[in-house]
């Protein structure tokens, strides 16, 4: 139960803050920022998506865990940023590589989590299977 809490309080937190997408967009000015769609996100998520967003999800976190103590020891803002930015294009790889979502469907997922505690309840559920 404690691995619960922790996925539920930490990763799915640290995720919400920093989708791969949302900071690799931070971090390439020269992309054209993505246009919103005229109306909400209104498209159901299937049971296979979710899995599909539960194996990209914890593969994001094992990169996050991977690139953090590099991250921390980085004593120059430039050895930082090539860091941040080299885990950001890891984590869209791994996402864009899982079966069943790409980069995009992931990020409206993580969206519509946000915004809605029963699909993140859902999502809670996967990862702890």
């Amino acid at each position: 139960m404690k691995r619960a809490t922790q996925i539920t309080a930490t990763a799915l937190a640290a995720l919400f803050a920093a989708s791969p997408v949302a900071v690799l967009a931070q971090a390439e000015p020269a992309v054209p920022p993505v246009q919103e769609p005229a109306a909400p996100m209104a498209q159901e998520v299937t049971d296979a998506e979710i899995d599909a967003f539960a194996v990209a999800y914890e593969s994001v976190i094992a990169i996050d865990a991977e690139y953090a103590p590099q991250l921390e020891q980085a004593a120059e803002p430039e050895a930082r940023q090539l860091l941040l930015e080299e885990a950001q294009i890891a984590k869209a790889n791994v996402v864009e590589t899982t079966d069943g979502i790409s980069v995009d469907r992931y990020v409206e997922i993580l969206t519509m989590a946000q915004a809605d505690p029963e699909l993140t309840a859902q999502i809670v559920a996967r990862l702890e299977q």
